[in-house]
């Protein structure tokens, strides 16, 4: 043991020497934009059921999304899902993307992504792209393209595609004035074809693959990690050395490291294959101490990458959610605020509390979906809360829910608090007739024409009081 962890600090040390004085990381979180629901499409996707589970009773995970079973094309869960990553200290998302043909559920993904977008750049976030290059072999195998060929001109117009409309955005991730792009293999396209692919692209993209998918260093910048489950819980410390090691001796200017709170798929008692491994949430870590994720995302900023990917933020299939869930609350984003004050901006803003409020937004919208008066007022609390008004934002929701009124309530918020003093405040001693006479502070019993000392023995009978 003593070895390994003397082990561990010397990569350490290299990675220090290696990358001193280069700037904080980049926090994205690989994202799924592939689920949806029956009352917002129009039945269960199979990220929700794989032919086994019976949503929304029970669902495809060991998780369950505080959201509930959601959909990933409703623009609520969208708004909802940019505050989150936003309040708990993340840039943006690297989506997983399965192309630009409507060929199984591929269109629907691309279309769910694309809807999110407006979302992420109102938080000022932005996006990058995990090209699952599978998806070409699929429709080959399937007789999308009649020919190897065929599907290479389609990777082709893939690229164009991107570059046309994602690498130009301004909110789309780069390096040096380069997009990123990543890709989960290599798993259809060989490297003579990859450069077909990108032979028409200007600039070309920063290009990363997946761990040990090697490729020709004229075609990727680095590689990005990932869980290794295969390896256990126990392999996490030595697959992580040997990954961050290899970042090292193959000279990479860039590369992107992994964070992850387990991995614990569904995939054996969906009955779709064998479980891939198990990786638990807390294990043996030296110094680090016992959470996987606090551990996994230390070694990745401590690493100098460039960017650190987080996996992930909704993966209910494989376990390895950060996004608020019914067993884990807002455990992962907590910490993820916490590590940013801590590695990367100690003046970080937001607060655990403040993670509630885009949850709590899109629960009310579901709960009064057939208000329309209230739907409208819960538009202005989305609008404040993307303008960092989070005060009058939680002012809102109080008094969308508030339902019963309590005497010296007087913001209709259900409370009885210092806002309502500060409210009342101006018409202290005034009576009936005066500029700054409201009637609505005279709360006395009976009420007397005046506010003074009577009514504010009937607000302090009622201070700190609500009625939910």
């Amino acid at each position: 043991m003593k070895k390994r962890w003397a082990a561990a600090a010397i990569i350490l040390l290299c990675w220090q020497a290696a990358y001193a004085d280069v700037p904080a990381p980049t926090i994205m979180a690989h994202y799924m934009p592939w689920y949806q629901s029956k009352p917002v499409s129009g039945s269960w996707g199979w990220h929700w059921h794989m032919n086994h589970f019976n949503p929304p009773t029970s669902i495809a995970s060991h998780y369950r999304p505080l959201f509930g079973p959601y959909d990933s094309s409703d623009p609520h869960l969208s708004a909802s899902q940019a505050l989150l990553m936003k309040f708990g200290g993340i840039d943006g998302i690297i989506a997983d993307w399965y192309g630009i043909e409507s060929f199984w559920d591929y269109g629907r993904i691309r279309d769910a992504l694309n809807a999110l977008l407006p979302y992420l750049k109102r938080a000022n976030l932005t996006f990058a792209i995990c090209y699952e290059d599978q998806t070409v072999k699929h429709m080959l195998e399937n007789g999308r393209f009649a020919n190897r060929n065929e599907a290479v001109a389609h990777g082709v117009e893939v690229m164009e595609w991107l570059e046309e409309r994602y690498f130009s955005d301004s909110s789309y991730l780069k390096i040096d004035g380069r997009p990123v792009l990543l890709c989960f293999g290599p798993q259809f396209f060989t490297s003579a074809e990859w450069s077909s692919l990108f032979a028409g692209l200007n600039p070309k993209p920063h290009f990363f693959p997946l761990q040990y998918h090697a490729l020709p260093a004229t075609l990727r910048t680095g590689e990005f990690g990932w869980p290794e489950p295969s390896y256990g819980t126990a392999g996490v410390s030595t697959r992580l050395d040997a990954f961050y090691g290899r970042a090292v001796s193959l000279g990479w200017d860039y590369f992107i490291g992994a964070a992850f709170p387990r991995f614990h798929d569904i995939y054996e008692e969906a009955g779709t294959g064998s479980s891939y491994g198990y990786i638990d949430k807390e294990g043996s870590y030296g110094s680090y101490g016992t959470s996987t994720y606090a551990y996994t995302f230390k070694r990745a900023l401590q690493s100098q990458a460039a960017i650190v990917q987080i996996v992930t933020w909704n993966d209910y299939g494989e376990g390895t959610i950060i996004e608020p869930t019914e067993e884990d609350g807002y455990l992962y984003l907590e910490m993820t605020q916490a590590l940013r004050k801590e590695y990367i901006k100690p003046d970080f803003r937001y607060t655990a509390a403040d993670l509630r409020l885009p949850v709590r937004l899109y629960t009310l919208r579901k709960v009064y979906q057939a208000n329309p008066a209230k739907l409208a007022r819960l538009d202005s609390v989305e609008t404040c809360l993307f303008a960092d008004q989070l005060a009058q934002a939680e002012l809102l929701m109080d008094q969308i829910e508030c339902t019963a009124a309590i005497a010296g309530d007087f913001n209709g918020d259900c409370r009885v608090n210092l806002l309502d003093f500060e409210l009342c405040s101006a018409s202290w001693l005034s009576s009936a007739g005066d500029a700054n006479w409201a009637a609505d502070y005279d709360i006395s019993n009976p009420k007397d024409g005046s506010i003074d000392i009577l009514d504010l023995l009937e607000f302090a009978e009622h201070w700190l009081t609500a009625s939910f």
